[in-house]
């Protein structure tokens, strides 16, 4: 399991995620929802890179031409940068996968914006 390259993003954006909870319906309609943990699960996050070289946008294609959107990885401490605290949004021990290929867009002089985007997996 490769960790995600050590590049910083200049962007990052996500949301809360989801509580893990289960729902049981009754006949008559009425619910009852159950907590199953107490940390948020598939908090999405995406990622922009941008004026990266080409040897920077090599290693995350590379990246995401060895782990596809199945397999996990763990992200580095570089991409929260200027975040208070990297376990605001998971908690420590989180995995993340990749939700698509990352999109390179070229600026030329061999430079490039990279958008990624990444999911957590409790």
């Amino acid at each position: 399991m490769a960790d995600f390259p050590s590049i910083e993003p200049i962007e990052r954006s996500y949301d809360l995620g989801a509580h893990p909870i289960g729902v049981v319906t009754f006949a008559n309609g009425d619910e009852t929802r159950f907590l199953h943990g107490l940390v948020a699960v598939g908090v999405p996050l995406p990622l922009r890179f941008v004026a990266i070289n080409l040897t920077k946008a090599r290693q995350i294609s590379d990246h995401f031409d060895t782990h596809g959107t199945t397999r996990l990885f763990r992200i580095p401490a570089e991409l929260w940068r200027m975040h208070t605290n990297r376990y605001d949004l998971v908690g420590p021990g989180f995995l993340w996968r990749w939700t698509a290929a990352p999109e390179e867009t070229p600026l030329g002089g061999s430079l490039f914006d990279v958008a990624v985007s990444l999911l957590s997996i409790g």
